[in-house]
């Protein structure tokens, strides 16, 4: 299986005029034989949540781009409870306390033979791309209020984390987002995506990374961030058996 990976963030409009800083954040890693996109929001009541969500994506990212098989053994209650704890060591190694640092996390990671492990925690979208559609493979999860939601310091995080496991066939990519970019991608009414995750799937197959890293951090700033106050950011990872993309635009 061949792959490719692109990432953005940039502020959302709300927090720019506040002068807070970007509190998504994303990390890309590649390995020998695996690689891992990973992207968290921190929560914007914590204090220190930009720090939380740095870390946290790199640990995340580089732990399952590193010890892919040995996390593909595990079953998902000791997987979930080993991505948590890891999380939480990297977390303790900051200031504390550890409740400023929270966040959101999400991640997918392959291997090059195509078995892949996503993890979901919180409010941001999961969307996959395929020949034949394109459909929401994790939704959001809030908690009573569509403002609330769960973060990796949670007592409840393993619990809350959920996990899929599989192997791909054929073409295909999968959209990482938060909550931010999901009211531009996402229609949480319809439970349906927008058409411009086909369109942000292909540029990433026919582009360089780099290149489609920035196309979509200005896209973001002019175009995007007019559908959300929120910070906005995006991991997406697209993948094909013969290295050649062949989805058809629509």
């Amino acid at each position: 299986m061949e792959y490719k990976m692109s990432q953005a963030a940039c502020t959302g409009r709300h927090h720019l005029a506040a002068g807070v800083p970007c509190q998504d954040k994303t990390a890309l890693c590649r390995r020998e034989n695996a690689l891992c996109a990973a992207l968290a929001d921190g929560a914007g009541s914590r204090a220190r949540s930009v720090q939380g969500a740095a870390c946290v994506t790199q640990c995340a990212a580089e732990l399952l781009a590193e010890r892919f098989e040995d996390l593909w053994a595990l079953e998902n209650p000791a997987l979930a409870g080993e991505l948590v704890r890891t999380c939480l060591r990297a977390l303790e190694d900051l200031e504390p306390p550890i409740r400023e640092l929270a966040c959101t996390l999400l991640f997918f990671a392959a291997h090059d033979d195509g078995r892949f492990l996503s993890g979901h925690l919180g409010d941001g979208v999961q969307i996959l791309v395929r020949e034949e559609r394109s459909a929401v493979f994790s939704p959001p999860e809030n908690g009573a209020y569509l403002n609330e939601t769960f973060f990796i310091t949670g007592e409840d995080a393993v619990r809350r984390l959920r996990l899929r496991r599989g192997r791909l066939e054929g073409p295909g990519a999968l959209l990482l987002m938060s909550d931010g970019m999901g009211e531009a991608l996402y229609q949480r009414d319809t439970g349906l995506p927008a058409p411009a995750c086909r369109t942000i799937a292909r540029w990433l197959w026919e582009g360089d990374e780099d290149t489609i890293s920035r196309a979509l951090e200005a896209n973001m700033e002019r175009v995007f961030s007019k559908h959300s106050g929120d910070g906005l950011s995006l991991a997406v990872v697209a993948w094909s058996p013969e290295g050649e993309w062949d989805l058809p635009e629509g």
